[in-house]
């Protein structure tokens, strides 16, 4: 069995991938450019394979060098885990803690607990739709996110329910339908619509009912945000399905509630390894209070 890659070499190689230069990988090291080079040619030759393309446009990670980044990531993420803990994170009176949402509504008011009961924490938030959040969790580039999924199982994360989503119709206020109490899903079928991309926790739960209820409504434009969503539904070009909570206080729309069986699940999730460490157990616990 080859002995394992030296920490040097691991930090040159994490260093370089993160920042995509050998200068900016010196300089986060304080090390010279030379010593960066001769740690990651060495990691190179002594596994006999390429970690970088190197190219008139820079450093690009090949397949292998990914595959690597994504170990590196979460081993580094652990090394500071370690000093946290070691300089007294446990009270959480400093450190960081990275969180990943796919929409504001439901992570912004837990973000505010946590930061009224630990303001010595620096809070990194990112947004992006479910499988975007997913993935940034898996890779270790957020510690813990507030996300919408559906029921499949994810042995790699610790998931803790928080309650369940059902769907509305966003419209424009003036929009026939506004006088109603409830939407059936066999109204949507045919009815022009935009909506989410493919992929987000919206689109999904949609695809689901419409499939459940035989019926196809005609989505015709794909958007990437929610604020999208609305300005093409205050536009006229369809009426869209949102998650509860997610209508925002647009006065130019209302929405109305669709008689479907809520399909989605707002939960709070982590690494299951990562479920221990002293600032994401303090959000799960916060995310579950009321």
């Amino acid at each position: 069995m080859s002995s394992p890659p030296t920490d040097k070499q691991l930090r040159a190689f994490h260093a370089v991938a993160e920042t995509g230069s050998v200068t900016e990988a010196a300089r986060r090291l304080g090390i010279t450019q030379p010593a960066v080079t001769v740690q990651v040619r060495a990691l190179e030759r002594e596994r006999g394979v390429q970690l970088f393309d190197r190219g008139s446009g820079g450093l690009t990670l090949t397949e292998a060098g990914e595959a690597l980044h994504r170990i590196t990531r979460r081993l580094f993420r652990l090394y500071q885990d370690a000093a946290d803990a070691l300089q007294g994170a446990a009270e959480l009176t400093f450190g960081t803690l990275r969180i990943g949402a796919d929409g504001p509504f439901a992570a912004i008011p837990i973000l505010a607990r946590f930061v009224d009961r630990y303001p010595g924490v620096r809070i990194e938030a990112r947004m992006g739709n479910a499988p975007e959040t997913l993935a940034a969790l898996a890779d270790s580039r957020v510690d813990v996110a507030v996300l919408s999924l559906d029921g499949a199982k994810r042995p790699a994360l610790h998931i803790r329910p928080l309650h369940d989503q059902g769907l509305r119709i966003l419209m424009p206020r003036d929009h026939p339908w506004a006088g109603r109490g409830v939407i059936r899903p066999s109204d949507l079928d045919g009815v022009t619509m935009v909506g989410r991309e493919q992929g987000s926790a919206t689109r999904d739960a949609l695809d689901r009912v419409c499939a459940a209820a035989d019926i196809r409504p005609a989505v015709r434009l794909s958007l990437g945000s929610r604020e999208a969503v609305r300005e093409a539904v205050v536009a006229g070009l369809g009426l869209a399905a949102v998650l509860d909570g997610e209508s925002g206080s647009d006065p130019r729309l209302v929405d109305r509630p669709l008689d479907a069986k809520p399909s989605v699940r707002l939960v709070v999730a982590c690494l299951s390894e990562r479920q221990d460490h002293p600032p994401v157990r303090a959000f799960l616990a916060l995310a579950e209070k009321p």
